[in-house]
């Protein structure tokens, strides 16, 4: 079935696959936070997410403040053998803010001052990007000399986002039992979890608050393939969205 797009909201293809045969995408320019254990997906959600924007002719920046450059790359080269050339030729801009980097502090604590002079240095170094990952969002509250920072640093980043116009997808670790800052702000909150049927693990994928989309709520069923994520109708009954996970 085909979903009816609205005119009047301008609909970016994420680039997770099937997801278009549940929503219309998601409206350009929103913040979109994905959250999850580790192995459920979100790194490969948000390489997708700028692979797709690539090959629709978008800049594209990646801040990763956890995986170093070389690690994306090569995650990255193992999905689509274009991704590295994507990095060597500019179209998608990769700024470390990981542990590897150069920092005042030899043990890559961060001072709020410096993660967003770091940041501003990305933004500056691809300034036409339409979208943004920052990846992750837990590495970098834990990196932060004090953690009362964060929330500053977090709503600076969201809103020099929004004042580009881009789309920005960000991660953060765990499905938390009581929502935080980060859940409230954004636009759209993605949940990727395990759940266990007759024995066997399964991954889903759960819209669980998209605003301004048309999505009744529902359990998705997740696959990682060569090319990505994908997802597809679940062929049984889930707990509701906001089971936590337990592993």
């Amino acid at each position: 079935m085909t979903i009816p797009r609205t005119k009047a909201i301008e609909w970016i293809d994420i680039g997770v696959k099937g997801l278009n045969d549940f929503i219309p995408g998601l409206p350009k320019g929103d913040a979109i936070l994905i959250r999850g254990e580790p192995g459920t997906g979100k790194t490969i959600c948000c390489l997708q997410f700028l692979h797709k924007g690539a090959e629709l002719g978008e800049k594209c920046l990646y801040i990763t403040t956890e995986e170093t450059p070389e690690s994306v790359m090569r995650t990255g080269g193992e999905l689509w053998s274009d991704f590295p050339d994507l990095i060597r030729e500019g179209t998608i801009q990769v700024i470390n803010m990981s542990i590897s980097a150069e920092y005042a502090s030899e043990y890559g604590i961060l001072e709020k001052a410096e993660a967003m002079s770091i940041a501003e240095k990305g933004f500056a170094a691809q300034p036409r990007a339409t979208r943004i990952v920052i990846d992750s969002l837990s590495s970098l509250e834990r990196r932060l000399s004090d953690y009362e920072e964060f929330r500053e640093v977090f709503m600076r980043l969201l809103l020099e986002t929004k004042r580009k116009g881009a789309t920005v997808m960000l991660t953060a670790e765990g499905i938390p039992l009581t929502p935080d800052i980060t859940e409230y702000l954004v636009d759209h909150l993605i949940y990727l979890d395990y759940r266990k049927q007759d024995n066997e693990w399964t991954r889903v994928y759960i819209l669980r608050k998209s605003r301004s989309v048309p999505l009744k709520p529902q359990i998705l069923k997740l696959d990682i393939n060569p090319g990505g994520l994908s997802v597809e109708e679940t062929p049984f009954a889930l707990n509701p969205v906001w089971f936590q996970s337990k592993i």
